[in-house]
């Protein structure tokens, strides 16, 4: 019996221990499994934003849009080479390698389906991407997507559930705006995001000027003094959601990484409103996306000398005014790419003499040189076709901007004016005209019907630059004349009260501009607004007091009759 026992405590013994051994391996595969499990994305958040797989009936027919209303530009294929990709810059996406920059998903990854359907909704601004909303339904805009990403998009598939993941960004909890966050933001800007290195001291997209997309055309950082050409930002431009997303999930194809894991989400909202706040704050036309034009330009009175310094006090109380501008492609050689698309002005008079104020964002300073200057007789504009404009190398021309009044506007019957492209053979116009290199000159233009520019300057030359600077992506110059001058047959006579029409010109040098190769503004009106007289401000202030008095005589006849009744 004992040996019995005996031998049955030895079998216990063993089998305790077998069974100890078997829960410890047992707990360490488990938590092993479950570290490594811990360890792995999850599967749900990694296909959170993927497309459901299309209808065939779905991508036949956004394959039917696609080649009625995108092909000219993307190309048969999606390689971003269709007829007009020559002839624009940014090129038009090559959807062939995937690589989509407007997305809410991390960097690297496929965009989700509503990432590309936003995307042909708003289009991309400062781009030649339009909005097809309001051309295409919703269904149909749904459709064209699908037909890209199943049949265009060639070197991955977005139904790839082993290569392909979809990770959402998170927003976390918006940081509002306010004089602390922006102070953050910009420290962040200048020093650990670093941002400062590609987007310029003043975030005017002056850095780094030497950068390349993926697929070898020369890219420049974003402006960020204009916020409503941000790509994917058409809605709500001044959104700072729409830069957080930017920053967080960086432009795939371009030099612009994510800051995912560089910056907090809270060090991401404090740069989103610091970059907010660089951009003017104008009312946005929802058709261009733009601010908002403004057709009358008022030159304001101011007593004494006209200021030469643009950070003069009386200069700096008067808004700057929008002036929006368009490539020349009416004549050639055509600015088939205006890199200048807007410039900022003010203007004062003082009875003798009118001042205008211009500054516009320009991220190469250019000034010519002789054997460029030589050049321009032979200049030819881009083909059609076999000569990418977004790498042509052009002969470096001056930066310039002017303005252009019709010379005899007083004879003119409203609404008739002469051609906005430097007049014509009948309508003469005054064209003052400031160069990088210092030149200064009038002249008087009489078109440019057939290309043949007719250009002459003026005998006298009475305007001048009282002020140039280029910083930091930015030219200001201010040019006076005086109101009044003795060649009535070519200069331009300014009235007070008088809507005198006016034309804006700018001129990227680095861009190839010179000639009629501009930017140029449609017909503005000037107004000089006379001077409000003193009188004006004392009469209501005589009157007040002459009714009060007349009230007061009322109410007291008033009562002196209700005494006298009783």
């Amino acid at each position: 019996m004992n040996k019995l026992l005996s031998g049955f405590s030895k079998t216990r013994a063993v089998m305790t221990g077998v069974v100890t051994f078997a829960f410890i391996a047992t707990g360490t595969v488990v938590l092993t499994m479950a570290e490594t499990k811990k360890e792995e994305k999850p599967a749900a958040a990694a296909s959170a934003g993927r497309p459901a797989k299309p209808s065939p009936a779905d991508i036949d027919a956004g394959k039917q849009i696609y080649f009625k209303k995108c092909v000219w530009c993307h190309g048969p294929e999606g390689a971003g080479d269709g007829p007009g990709a020559d002839r624009l810059w940014p090129r038009p996406r090559n959807f062939n390698q995937g690589t989509f920059k407007i997305r809410h998903t991390g960097s690297g990854e496929l965009p989700t389906e509503n990432d590309l359907f936003l995307t042909v909704t708003h289009g991309l601004p400062g781009s030649a991407m339009p909005p097809w909303d309001g051309v295409l339904n919703d269904q149909q805009r749904h459709q064209v997507v699908s037909f890209v990403m199943t049949n265009l998009v060639k070197e991955r598939n977005f139904q790839d559930m082993e290569n392909e993941e979809f990770h959402v960004i998170d927003f976390g909890k918006q940081v509002a705006s306010s004089e602390e966050s922006i102070k953050r933001g910009k420290e962040v800007f200048m020093n650990k995001g670093k941002c400062v290195e590609c987007h310029g001291n003043e975030g005017r997209g002056d850095g780094n000027k030497t950068q390349k997309d993926e697929w070898g055309f020369p890219i420049f950082p974003a402006d960020l003094h204009k916020c409503w050409n941000f790509r994917g930002n058409r809605e709500d431009p001044y959104n700072p959601k729409n830069v957080f997303r930017e920053v967080s999930t960086g432009l795939n194809g371009t030099p612009m990484p994510s800051f995912a894991d560089v910056l907090t989400p809270e060090q991401r909202w404090d740069v989103a409103n610091f970059v907010i706040s660089l951009c003017p704050k104008r009312k946005i036309d929802p058709l261009t996306a733009h601010p908002a034009l403004q057709f009358v330009v008022k030159a304001h009175f101011v007593e004494g000398n006209i200021p030469n310094n643009p950070d003069d006090a009386v200069w700096q109380k008067i808004d700057s005014q929008y002036i929006g501008l368009a490539g020349q492609i009416i004549h050639k050689p055509r600015n088939f790419v205006r890199l200048v698309d807007e410039v900022w002005v003010k203007s004062i008079f003082n009875g003798k003499e009118i001042a205008w104020s211009f500054e516009w964002d320009d991220r190469i300073k250019s000034a010519s040189s002789p054997e460029a200057l030589a050049q321009a007789a032979s200049f030819e504009e881009t083909p059609p076709a076999g000569k990418p404009i977004a790498s042509r190398e052009y002969p470096m021309f001056n930066d310039a901007v002017g303005v252009q009044f019709p010379a005899k506007w007083q004879e003119l019957t409203p609404p008739e004016k002469p051609r906005f492209v430097f007049g014509d053979a009948k309508r003469a116009i005054d064209l003052w005209k400031w160069e990088s290199d210092g030149t200064v000159k009038a002249y008087t233009g009489h078109g440019a019907m057939g290309g043949d520019l007719k250009l002459e300057a003026h005998q006298n030359q009475d305007v001048k630059a009282v002020f140039s600077e280029y910083k930091d992506g930015r030219w200001r110059v201010i040019l006076t004349r005086a109101m009044t001058t003795n060649d009535k047959e070519n200069d331009v006579q300014f009235e007070m009260g008088k809507y005198i029409p006016t034309v804006f010109f700018a001129w990227d040098g680095n861009n190839g501009d010179h000639g009629l190769k501009s930017s140029i503004s449609t017909w503005y009106y000037t107004i000089l607004e006379p001077p409000i007289p003193t009188k004006a401000y004392v009469y209501p202030f005589v009157a007040l007091i002459l009714a009060f008095g007349l009230e007061g005589w009322i109410i007291r006849k008033a009562n002196a009759a209700k005494q006298q009744r009783k």
